[in-house]
This record gives C-alpha cells, sequence and structure tokens, in this order.
C-alpha cells in the first residue's frame, strides 16, 4: 500500500475479523467438556462449552416442588438449567423412577413447562434442562450422558 493511502473497508473489516476470530479462540473452549455428577462440576462443564455461569442459586418454588430435595438453580448464558444434587443413591433411584418418559410429569404432578424438558442423570445429580438451545443440550449430554427423560430420552 503506497505511503499515506487509507486502507479500504475491506481491508479494514478483513482485519477486524482476523482480530476477532484470534481472540475468539484464545476465549473459547478447548472442546473439552468435564463430567458433571455435582453442581460443582455442573458449573465447570457449563463454563468449559463457554457459557457465563451464574449460579447456584436456591430457587424455593422450582425446586422443592419437582422432586424431595431442594434444587439449585443455574443461569448459563441465558438459559435456566436446575440441578437436583441427592445424598442417597436410592433415593435419587425412587425420584428418577417418578418421571415420565415424556417429562412433563413427576409422580402425582404435572409441570407445564415452556419449550418441553430435558432430564439429565449423572452420579447423585439429576439436571433438567427446559430448552432447546444446542449449546447447553449438546454439553449436558457430553457431560452427564444423553437425556433419561423428556425431548431425546435414551
Amino acid at each position: 500500500m503506497p505511503v499515506g493511502r487509507i486502507p479500504s473497508f475491506r481491508s479494514a473489516a478483513a482485519i477486524a475479523v482476523f482480530a476477532f476470530s484470534l481472540f475468539a479462540a484464545a476465549c473459547g473452549s478447548s472442546g473439552e467438556i468435564p463430567e458433571a455428577d455435582s453442581t460443582d462440576t455442573l458449573a465447570a462443564s457449563l463454563e468449559a462449552a463457554g457459557m457465563r455461569v451464574d449460579g447456584p442459586v436456591e430457587n424455593d418454588f422450582l425446586s422443592r416442588s419437582y422432586f424431595s430435595i431442594p434444587g439449585v438453580q443455574f443461569n448459563a448464558s441465558g438459559e435456566t438449567v436446575l440441578a437436583y444434587e441427592f445424598d442417597d443413591p436410592e433415593e435419587l433411584a425412587a425420584q428418577r423412577a417418578l418421571v415420565s418418559p415424556d417429562g412433563y410429569g413427576i409422580g402425582s404432578k404435572y409441570i407445564q413447562w415452556v419449550v418441553g424438558p430435558n432430564y439429565y442423570q449423572n452420579g447423585n445429580l439429576i439436571v433438567v434442562y427446559d430448552g432447546d438451545k444446542s449449546l447447553v443440550t449438546e454439553t449436558l449430554a457430553a457431560a452427564m450422558g444423553e437425556p433419561f427423560a423428556g425431548g431425546n430420552p435414551a
């Protein structure tokens, strides 16, 4: 480019795209999603996928009415993820058995989900995601296995 010449818009746009790509690559996930079997490891899994995670916070209305134990709520890049960490594997198995295959029923309770639930379980942790964002569903499946009820039961 001759001295004193102003770069074209295309050149500036190309430089901006390149710089953004380098920044995104540096800040992005390594592609490795850790296993989630507790609320702590769930947060780490969501963050490893590149989501901004807030929580866990107790959500008394939602968490107490679904299972026999209180749950917590995470906000993962604007998506709500509910988590229930059981101390007793037998209690977890009994509670899991109450979930209907479509995920709209838990025992005698019917839940009017907004989008459609996906239930995941790993170790003593049950996670419920009422949504269809592929980043969340794919991350949860990678961290916990395929859903056992809801949108895509295994």
